[in-house]
C-alpha cells in the first residue's frame, strides 16, 4: 500500500489504510504506547465522572477498547454510541463486545467525525482516543463534538504527543519511525501505515496548541495533563450551560 499523506489526511485514504491494518490495529496501539494504552483508556473513562452520565459518544472508536472501558467504569448503566469510519474496525469491535456480553450497551456506527449523525445536545460526554490526529479538519471535528454534547457535558481527548525532554524525544521518534515499521513488517502488517502514524504523532499540535483549538471550538474550562514523559496527553473541556 502506498503511503498516506500525513499532512492532508484525506478521509478516504486514511479509512482504507486503517481498514487494511484492521487485523493488527490493536497491536499497533500497544506498540506505539509500549503497552501503556490499557491504563490510559481507563483514565479517559474516569475523566467522564465530572457529572453523571447516561449517554456517551466515543469517536474514532476503532475496535471499541475505549467504549468498553467507559461501559465498565459506569458499570453498564449507560448507553454508548461508538463511531468510526472503518467498517472493518467496527466489525472487530462488535465481535469484542459480543464476547463480553455488552452488545446491548454499546452500539457501533459507521460515521465521519467531521459530520456526526446525531442531533444537537445528545450526549453527556464525548471521548476520542488516538483519533484526532488522523482527522483531516480537526477544528471542524472539535466543533461537531461540541454540537452533540449536552450543555454541561464534557469532552475528553487522549492523544499521542511529543516527549518533553530532547533525549527521550530522539529515542522515542527513532522507535516510532524506524523500529515500529520494521516490527510491523515482520508481523505481516503494512509498514507504510506505521510510518504514516509515526509522522502524524511527530507533527501533531503541542498540548498547549491543542487546548487553544478546543477553546476556538467553544469548549470551556479546557485543561490538559501530560503523561508518560510526554508520550501522550489527556485534554478535557466542558460545554457551557445555557
Amino acid at each position: 500500500m502506498s503511503a498516506v499523506n500525513h499532512r492532508e489526511r484525506e478521509a478516504r485514504e486514511v479509512e482504507r489504510m486503517f481498514s487494511g491494518i484492521a487485523s493488527r490495529y490493536d497491536l499497533l496501539n500497544h506498540l506505539l504506547s509500549f503497552g501503556m494504552d490499557f491504563g490510559w483508556r481507563r483514565r479517559v473513562a474516569q475523566e467522564t465522572a465530572v457529572h453523571p452520565c447516561g449517554k456517551l459518544l466515543d469517536v474514532c472508536t476503532g475496535t471499541g477498547d475505549t467504549a468498553i472501558e467507559l461501559c465498565k467504569f459506569w458499570k453498564g448503566n449507560v448507553h454508548i454510541e461508538a463511531v468510526d469510519f472503518s467498517l472493518e474496525l467496527l466489525q472487530k469491535g462488535e465481535e469484542k463486545v459480543r464476547k463480553k456480553h455488552l452488545d446491548g450497551k454499546i452500539h457501533f456506527r459507521e460515521a465521519n467525525a467531521e459530520k456526526l449523525p446525531y442531533p444537537d445536545s445528545s450526549f453527556d460526554a464525548v471521548t476520542i482516543t488516538f483519533g484526532l490526529r488522523n482527522i483531516q479538519n480537526r477544528q471542524k471535528a472539535l466543533g461537531e463534538f461540541y454540537r452533540v454534547a449536552k450543555p454541561g457535558g464534557c469532552f475528553v481527548c487522549l492523544e499521542f504527543s511529543q516527549p518533553v525532554t530532547p533525549v527521550f524525544s530522539r529515542i522515542y521518534f527513532l522507535y516510532l519511525n524506524k523500529i515500529v515499521p520494521c516490527v510491523s513488517k515482520l508481523l505481516g502488517s503494512d509498514s507504510a501505515a506505521y510510518q504514516y502514524l509515526g509522522r502524524t504523532i511527530q507533527e501533531f499540535p503541542s498540548p498547549k496548541k491543542l487546548a487553544g483549538l478546543m477553546e476556538s471550538a467553544a469548549w470551556q474550562d479546557v485543561s490538559y495533563t501530560i503523561l508518560a514523559g510526554g508520550i501522550v496527553a489527556i485534554h478535557r473541556g466542558r460545554k457551557g450551560r445555557r
